[in-house]
């Protein structure tokens, strides 16, 4: 694409004449992958500004940089200035890649927890309807049945990386797209160019209050997902109704077309779970919806499963797919990586890896284990640096009150002291009753901690690794080291003498 077209389409100012034939083949905002005909974007980010790289990426090659300001050197006449390199980016990827989502139903999921669940169930339900499905989540990307892992420790990828995704399922013939959808991404404007059809909320509560400063602020940036399918023809929205926020969405977001949903069984819902069974194994329950009832057979452990199915369900409706055909799907779902994980190698206690890493998480994650565990539950997890401070403490003191030993440990500490975030978890788990060295215990090295964890274990026993899930790396300064939560806890097992 020639970048006066490009450009012109994205709203950005007109290149000089001598450049606007000039092709454009990539579009990049890391200095270090651009080339002869990529046009690099400046963006600026927690700990680096893309205009400090201006003229390295024009030296390297590119036609041409898109700024905010001016850098100091910089040729004027291959910059293109704008307001907001942000959203201009959103914009010059769409049109790159030749508006993907305009071809695709785009739901996108967003909420505190279960999203990636949510949007993974919803991809099944779909392909059992027989629908060709793709989905973006934390933990995978799927085209129809193929799977590729996320390794890129983003949610929601950048705007260049969703739009060329999304038009990768364009070609290979997808309908339907769930799209997992952080406050983040919303507020970093990197999926404004996605024309979503309907918005799913799974729950909104206290999380990434650092980033987003208040409350309100982490609010509004949810609400606008919202706000985006319901400015869409035929946009729809899906709330729960056991989330008490999901009526602060509705009177802050009218929306006509929209189906809720409760686990709880609330009479105002559309969609209600009842005769709900849960095991260890999987969880059954039957779908109430105002198309008729339908058998859900899970095999995901969980009793919150039945709200991110309800949610599935809901959308899988709305997208006028078949209600028995949806539930055929939701029960072909075989597990979802990181997300209540069992690692059996022939041990005589459990071991549970899951990603639950918000205070409502690791609540929702040990009540259903302490309910299943005949022995003690043993929880390791840490909390991450750099992000909500606030729920460190308030975790510690979920994890005293629901756990029999309470191990903290590292989990991101990226530029903070990993003692001190672990610090600061004690203490909230001993101003909640539990013991130091009793029953809590602080080893800052993640393979310790679960050692010690299996090495602790008895006959009977739960052990939940709780932070990680499917992530592989922990962030150390600005260092990613390789880190495999299953093969730590295999590991250890291992050395316990159960080599499976």
């Amino acid at each position: 694409m020639d970048l006066r077209t490009l450009a012109h389409a994205a709203e950005v100012s007109p290149p000089a004449p001598e450049l606007a034939a000039a092709e454009v083949r990539a579009l990049v905002y890391d200095s270090r992958r651009a080339g002869p005909g990529a046009l690099f974007v400046a963006i600026r980010g927690r700990h680096v500004d893309g205009h400090d790289h201006v003229a390295a990426a024009l030296g390297a090659g590119a036609v041409a940089a898109v700024v905010e300001r001016l850098p100091a050197g910089a040729p004027v006449g291959r910059c293109l200035t704008v307001e907001d390199t942000r959203t201009a980016l959103a914009r010059l990827a769409a049109r790159f890649w030749r508006e993907p989502s305009r071809h695709l139903r785009v739901v996108g999921v967003t909420g505190t927890d279960g999203k990636t669940t949510t949007a993974t169930l919803l991809h099944a339900a779909l392909a059992g309807a027989g629908r060709r499905a793709g989905s973006l989540t934390t933990v995978d990307f799927r085209l129809g049945d193929a799977v590729e892992q996320n390794r890129t420790r983003q949610t929601t990828l950048e705007a260049p990386e969703v739009q060329e995704r999304l038009r990768q399922m364009v070609d290979a013939g997808c309908t339907d797209v769930a799209l997992e959808v952080t406050s983040h991404a919303l507020s970093l404007h990197r999926v404004d160019a996605v024309r979503f059809q309907g918005a799913v909320f799974t729950n909104v509560s206290h999380e990434h209050l650092d980033f987003h400063g208040s409350w309100r602020a982490y609010f509004t940036a949810k609400a606008s997902l919202l706000e985006r399918a319901a400015a869409a023809p035929d946009g729809f929205g899906v709330l729960n109704l056991d989330d008490a926020r999901a009526h602060s969405l509705l009177a802050a977001v009218p929306i006509a077309r929209r189906l809720s949903y409760s686990a709880a069984g609330d009479p105002a819902a559309d969609l209600r779970a009842s005769t709900v069974r849960a095991t260890a194994e999987g969880t059954r329950f039957v779908a109430e919806t105002p198309v008729g009832r339908a058998d859900v057979a899970l095999q995901l452990p969980g009793r919150w499963n039945v709200e991110n199915a309800l949610a599935a369900l809901a959308a899988g409706l709305l997208v006028e797919a078949p209600l028995d055909r949806l539930a055929f799907g939701l029960g072909a779902l075989t597990g979802v990586s990181g997300r209540m994980e069992r690692i059996v190698r022939g041990q005589p206690f459990a071991v549970i890896v899951d990603y639950a890493h918000t205070p409502a998480s690791l609540a929702k994650v040990l009540g259903t284990l302490r309910a299943a565990t005949p022995g003690r539950l043993i929880a390791v997890f840490g909390s991450a640096g750099e992000r909500d401070v606030a729920k460190r403490s308030s975790m510690g003191a979920i994890a005293a009150g629901l756990a029999d030993q309470v191990v903290v440990t590292s989990e991101d500490p990226r530029d903070e002291d990993p003692e001190a975030i672990c610090e600061a978890i004690v203490l909230g788990a001993v101003a909640a009753g539990g013991e130091r060295g009793a029953t809590v215990h602080a080893i800052v090295d993640r393979a310790e901690a679960i050692d010690f964890a299996v090495r602790s274990a008895r006959p009977g026993d739960t052990v939940l690794l709780a932070g990680k899930g499917h992530e592989a790396s922990i962030l150390v300064g600005r260092t990613a080291r390789p880190w495999n939560e299953r093969e730590a806890a295999e590991a250890a097992l291992g050395r316990r003498g159960h080599p499976g």
